[in-house]
């Protein structure tokens, strides 16, 4: 991989805002390429990061804000690497100039900006991602670096000539941390996906999870984590501070923190199942989760909703009915918030009257969708949706032309009108998998900080068959 020139461009003047060469010079033709494919994007309604050609360059861009970031490379090379260069670039102007990185900024600290790419890329190969290490080579702008600025010029910033591993033992973290107050919150995050269908079976369902990690200690503290049901974790992603070869042993999640907020690690959770793999790690013991006794018996390997959704349709040749009724499980710890149902009704309805006995249900013309959104669910109640909808008739026979050879009239094939539904809703203070924080040790520092684990559960793609 190498990265022969760089473009920073504001995409809504469509303006240069900064360029870096290290290799051959690209032209800069390749950014007229660049806002041709995302006009092209807009009108086609589709927004992403993208790679454009220009003869014998390959240009990957992506936008962020008012900002658009452009690479380009003469030779092959893969697309995630190019477009996760431009991404941590990202990361990094947003450590040194905030979450608002704009032209003005950029223009302002341009000085800055340019170090930075001398620190990041060495001949076109990215060798220093990293905000916390690049902080100590480059010092961020603040008022005494733009005072000296100003007096001495571009001396006024001073970038350290030594070797940033004696200065920074751990790129993730600096040196000389001082806290008044040390403290450290993990916030576990669970996602649903499923697939449900009319009878309000689970189909199918996937949980993914993350933890995350706000750390504001003092010095180099060590810390272990242990996870109880650890050996549901699966497809793993950890932080690069996670030693992984202690994680692979005893399943102890190993680690000296970022300072500030990080993710640690992400995982997929494996499925209850009644085999169990000779060759797969498990605990000395292990807990019993008591929302997996709610699962469906028909699948096993499916993960328990904390919710049931149960729809029923009937359509006829001018109007129609849709009922759904949503509810909360008692066998689960903890209350459903925030619950919201997409429910998208045939292309063959004019307009929809949607009446909940609990929330609010307004319905979308463009998209032909009702919103059902509940804040809270009633102690005492069902909520029930129902939708009387009006349909356009589809019933008259086509007319033959006059020079066809059928006599008869046209079939029509009609297909089976159905109810697309899609749920979001949260559940905060409980983990659907069973995973949860057994210890927090602090280590290699004499203090005792003050800790918290806060568990939530979301929906991810909850997806109801009628």
């Amino acid at each position: 991989m190498g990265v022969d020139s760089l473009f920073v461009l504001n995409n809504r003047t469509e303006s240069l805002v900064a360029v870096k060469h290290w290799g051959a010079i690209t032209s800069s033709e390749i950014c007229e390429r660049v806002f041709e494919a995302r006009r092209d994007s807009a009108r086609n309604g589709v927004e992403g990061d993208a790679c454009v050609a220009d003869q014998d360059s390959y240009g990957f861009h992506i936008s962020r804000g008012e900002i658009t970031y452009a690479a380009t490379c003469s030779r092959e090379t893969s697309p995630l690497l190019m477009i996760e260069f431009l991404s941590q670039l990202y990361d990094v102007l947003r450590a040194y100039f905030g979450d608002s990185v704009t032209e003005a900024v950029l223009q302002e600290h341009h000085v800055t900006l340019y170090q930075l790419l001398d620190e990041m890329v060495d001949s076109g190969v990215p060798v220093n991602m990293h905000a916390g290490g690049l902080k100590v080579l480059v010092p961020p702008p603040n008022l005494y670096n733009r005072v000296t600025s100003t007096v001495m010029g571009n001396q006024g910033i001073i970038v350290s000539d030594q070797d940033p591993l004696k200065l920074l033992p751990l790129p993730w973290r600096s040196n000389n941390i001082k806290y008044a107050s040390n403290e450290i919150y993990l916030d576990l995050i669970e996602s649903i996906d499923a697939t449900i269908d009319a009878e309000g079976k689970v189909l199918s369902s996937a949980v993914y999870g993350s933890i995350e990690v706000n750390s504001r200690l003092s010095g180099m503290p060590d810390i272990n984590l242990t996870l109880s049901n650890s050996h549901l974790i699966d497809e793993y992603n950890f932080h690069p501070s996670v030693r992984l070869s202690r994680f692979a042993s005893d399943r102890v999640v190993s680690f000296v923190p970022a300072d500030g907020k990080s993710v640690l690690m992400s995982y997929k959770v494996r499925p209850p199942s009644s085999k169990q793999d000779p060759n797969q790690w498990q605990p000395r013991y292990i807990k019993a989760n008591p929302w997996l006794k709610t699962a469906n018996s028909d699948n096993p390997s499916s993960v328990p909703l904390p919710l049931y959704i149960r729809p029923q349709s009937a359509f006829g040749a001018s109007h129609g009915r849709v009922s759904v009724v949503v509810g909360s499980k008692p066998a689960f710890e903890k209350p459903v918030e925030s619950v919201s149902l997409d429910v998208r009704l045939p292309s063959r309805v004019l307009s929809a009257d949607p009446s909940a006995t609990h929330g609010e249900a307004t319905f979308d013309v463009a998209s032909n969708t009702v919103r059902w959104s509940i804040p809270k669910f009633p102690p005492d109640k069902t909520p029930c949706l129902s939708v009387q909808v009006n349909m356009r008739d589809e019933e008259e026979e086509a007319t033959p032309s006059a020079g066809s050879k059928s006599d008869g009239a046209s079939r029509r094939v009609h297909l089976q009108e159905v109810v697309d539904i899609t749920a979001s809703f949260k559940v905060p203070g409980a983990g659907v998998s069973g995973i949860k924080v057994e210890t927090l040790q602090v280590r290699n520092e004499k203090y005792k900080p003050t800790q918290g684990v806060r568990y939530h559960t979301k929906s991810g793609a909850v997806v109801v068959r009628t």
